[in-house]
């Protein structure tokens, strides 16, 4: 049996956060394990609030999954407090797990915060060297290196030099990026990876950065390289939501 742990937050709509996690890993063959950093009010358009929980309950939920379990990979999303940071980062630290993946979510799509500016710097010195990959789209990118970044290719060169300075490698989503095709691009210490596709118009489309983020952590415990598990998780992202707008 492989393991796989979320750390992110509850979605009471079920198509992101926690519940999406679930589905998606185990979809992908693994049994899921999750530990709940707080609590949303939220349906497909907007997040309405959002309560974090204790850190010594989310310090529990971590350390019990870590210590019962070998777990094989790890997504974590939103985090929703300063302190629920410091405790992830503290649980990391003293437990060896090669796959993480930081799926970068500091506010929802609508503007609600998940995270505070103070947070963001912790996270940056503290949380992304114990990642294997960060996954921010255009505007995460921004407020992580405080500056605006008009072209993929201009958040690549910036990318570059972070990758050495957070020890962690970057995958810079597209979604956000204006043109005729959608462009991503996975940026590494040593390697730049550029991946180009159609752009796929989902009527829905809630949850598309918890489902790619976790089925990277997915495939990367499977023994995939970080390119193998971008496109794999890319591939399983497209059908998944094909179908889902099928419903």
């Amino acid at each position: 049996m492989d393991y796989f742990l979320t750390i992110a937050a509850s979605d009471n709509s079920g198509g992101a956060g926690i519940q999406q996690d679930i589905k998606v890993s185990y979809e992908l063959g693994y049994w899921p394990l999750s530990a709940i950093s707080g609590i949303t009010v939220q349906d497909f358009k907007n997040v309405y609030v959002v309560e974090a929980v204790k850190p010594s309950l989310l310090q529990l939920q971590i350390n019990r999954c870590l210590q019962s379990f070998p777990v094989k990979a790890i997504k974590i999303g939103a985090i929703c407090s300063k302190e629920n940071l410091n405790v992830i980062v503290d649980c990391l630290k003293n437990n060896s797990i090669p796959n993480i993946v930081l799926d970068t979510v500091l506010s929802s799509t609508g503007g609600t915060p998940f995270l505070d500016i103070s947070s963001i710097l912790i996270m940056k010195k503290d949380l992304f060297p114990l990642c294997k990959l960060i996954t921010p789209n255009k505007q995460e990118f921004e407020k992580l290196v405080n500056s605006e970044i008009d072209t993929i290719e201009e958040g690549v060169e910036i990318a570059q030099i972070k990758c050495n300075e957070w020890n962690t490698a970057i995958l810079l989503k597209g979604g956000h990026f204006k043109g005729e095709k959608l462009k991503e691009a996975l940026i590494t210490k040593n390697e730049v990876f550029f991946f180009e596709r159609e752009w796929n118009n989902f009527t829905y489309s809630h949850g598309t950065g918890c489902t790619l983020s976790s089925a990277i952590a997915c495939f990367l415990g499977k023994g995939e390289s970080l390119k193998g598990a971008y496109i794999k998780a890319t591939n399983y992202l497209v059908e998944h939501f094909k179908n889902l707008n099928q419903l």
